[in-house]
C-alpha cells in the first residue's frame, strides 16, 4: 500500500455541494466523509510504520551497546622486582617504544639463561622464553636447543645439582633491529657454593614487533606489545 505524503499534509480541496440537485450533493459529501476516513487510516498506518522503525532502531543501539564488553582488559608487564614496567590494554596493540625493546631483550635474556631448583619458577622462566618466539624464527631453533637439545642441557636436569643467576648490567641499541645485552653469570652448586667465578656474558639480539600474531591468551600477558625475538648470539666476554 502506498502512501502519498503531498495528498496527507497537504491542504483538502472541499468538494462543491451547493449545486441544485440533492442527490449529487449527498454523494458529494459523502465521498468527502469517506475519503476523510481513508486518510486517516492512511495516516495511522504511516504513523505505526515510523514508530516500529524508531522500535527497531532503539532495540538495535541498546542491543548495540549491551554486547560490548563492560570491563576493560589491562596487561601489568613487571620486572624481576614485581616493579610495574609498563602497563597496555590487552584490546589494542600499541606501537613499541624503545623502553619497551629494552625490556623485551632483558627478560629473554634474564629467563632463558636461568636455572632454579623451583620446578615452578622454572616452569614460569620457560614459558617467558618461549613468550618472544615466533614458530618460524631462527631464534626459536636455537633455544630450542639450548634448553632441550640434550638431556644435560635441560635447565629442569640442570637444576638437580647447579644453579644459574642472571644480573643484566646494560642493554643498548645498536641499530633499529639489534641490541646488545651484558650481562654476569654466577653458577653455583645445589649447596650454595661457588662453582667457578661470576663470568661476564654478552649477546647481540634482532627484535621487532608483529602486531598481527596469532597469539594464545596466555602469551599476551607475557608479552602484551608482540616484541619478538629473530635471532640472537651470545658468547662468554674473556
Amino acid at each position: 500500500m502506498s502512501v502519498n505524503l503531498k495528498n496527507l499534509f497537504g491542504k483538502k480541496k472541499q468538494p462543491d455541494t451547493n449545486t441544485a440537485n440533492p442527490y449529487v450533493n449527498a454523494r458529494r459529501s459523502w465521498n468527502s466523509h469517506v475519503g476523510q476516513v481513508m486518510e486517516h487510516g492512511q495516516i495511522g498506518i504511516f504513523v505505526g510504520l515510523l514508530g516500529m522503525l524508531i522500535g527497531l532502531a532503539a532495540v538495535g543501539g541498546i542491543t548495540y551497546i549491551g554486547s560490548q564488553s563492560k570491563f576493560i582488559p589491562l596487561v601489568f608487564n613487571q620486572d624481576g622486582s614485581g616493579n610495574t614496567v609498563s602497563m597496555t590494554r590487552a584490546d589494542r596493540i600499541p606501537d613499541a617504544k624503545v623502553d619497551d625493546y629494552r625490556t623485551a631483550v632483558a627478560d629473554f635474556i634474564s629467563n632463558i639463561r636461568l636455572v632454579t631448583p623451583d620446578a615452578e619458577l622454572q616452569r614460569k622462566a620457560v614459558l617467558k622464553t618461549y613468550g618472544y618466539l615466533a614458530p618460524s624464527d631462527p631464534a626459536t631453533i636455537k633455544a630450542n636447543e639450548y634448553l632441550n637439545g640434550t638431556k644435560e642441557a635441560n635447565p629442569f636436569n640442570r637444576a638437580a645439582n647447579e644453579t644459574v643467576s642472571v644480573e643484566v648490567k646494560s642493554v643498548l641499541q645498536q641499530s633499529q633491529d639489534s641490541w646488545q645485552i651484558d650481562w654476569q653469570e654466577t653458577v653455583r652448586s645445589r649447596d650454595g657454593s661457588l662453582k667457578g667465578p661470576p663470568y661476564m656474558m654478552r649477546a647481540l639480539v634482532t627484535i621487532y614487533q608483529n602486531k598481527d600474531a596469532e597469539v594464545k591468551s596466555g602469551q599476551m600477558f607475557i608479552n602484551p606489545h608482540f616484541i619478538f625475538v629473530k635471532d640472537y648470539n651470545w658468547s662468554k666476554q674473556l
